[in-house]
């Protein structure tokens, strides 16, 4: 007994140790974000230089048999790798299904439905808005809106918008705002099973006013009406500092609207962020 009380104890001293030291995460963020990692940035700019020279002294040499060679392996490259991201049209059918209402509005469809079961012509535009509310610990909490725009199945335009709050050590709550702006392609529109890519942009407020490039995957699959389960990986970089974000949960869909459970890791410079998410969605 004595043994077990000892081993309480421990764990709860060793939280507390942990939950001290998760406090001015978000501090920490925002001036690896605004100072940047400038030793990257020169070893970046002397390898550049370094390959720039090369260049200069070889480009002055005539083609050769090998050269052709490695063009045309390059340019087969180029093609294998279009079809493998974009997809061949007149030979995948499943590019052509169509966005749905909304996820499983006749019982068995997701986001896409095959042509060949659409009930009507009608391209349809959807609108998807979900928000979750992010807790960590009673320190750190946040926010996640995110919007889909869907004018047909070929692309849709993402924009997600987090909101990180923190009660740091001097007593006093300081924020992160982090957004992300995506054209995104799923390359897989099953009635089932869709995931894809995106690629666009990451933005840091709160006096950082710094962005950068960033892409992602995403995946959902719907299992069994009215369930799903989606997974999101998203990797940015803003001033020479990863900024990059995963999530993972399912959603409990009630025809145009849906109840979300799931987790969020973010990592912006050093700092981990670990969440439970919690929100609803709507899909207009």
């Amino acid at each position: 007994m004595k043994e077990l009380v000892k081993l309480i104890v421990l764990l709860v001293l060793s939280l507390g140790s942990l939950r001290g030291f998760s406090q001015d995460k978000i501090e920490r963020s925002k001036q690896e974000v605004k100072s940047g990692n400038r030793r990257e940035s020169r070893k970046a700019d002397q390898s550049g230089n370094s390959r720039h020279s090369v260049q200069s002294s070889t480009c002055t040499e005539d083609k050769t048999l090998g050269i052709i060679v490695l063009e045309g392996i390059v340019t087969g490259l180029a093609y294998a790798t279009y079809y493998s991201v974009v997809g061949s049209y007149r030979l995948e059918d499943h590019l052509h299904s169509k966005v749905t209402k909304y996820p499983y509005y006749n019982h068995y469809s997701g986001n896409y439905e095959s042509t060949d079961s659409v009930s009507d012509s009608r391209i349809h535009f959807r609108f998807d808005i979900d928000n979750k509310f992010l807790y960590s610990n009673k320190d750190l909490i946040g926010n996640h809106l995110t919007c889909n725009i869907r004018p047909f199945q070929y692309f849709y335009l993402q924009g997600q918008y987090h909101e990180l709050a923190e009660y740091t050590t001097q007593n006093k709550y300081t924020n992160l705002s982090l957004f992300n702006l995506y054209f995104c392609y799923d390359r897989l529109r099953f009635e089932r099973f869709n995931a894809g890519w995106k690629m666009g942009m990451c933005y840091i407020g709160n006096n950082v006013n710094r962005g950068g490039f960033s892409f992602g995957l995403d995946a959902e699959t719907f299992i069994v009406k009215p369930v799903s389960l989606y997974v999101s990986k998203q990797w940015g970089g803003i001033n020479h500092v990863a900024v990059n974000q995963f999530e993972v949960g399912g959603k409990f869909h009630l025809k145009r609207y849906n109840v979300n459970l799931g987790y969020e890791h973010l990592k912006i410079g050093s700092p981990l962020y670990d969440y439970i998410s919690l929100g609803a969605g709507i899909h207009l």
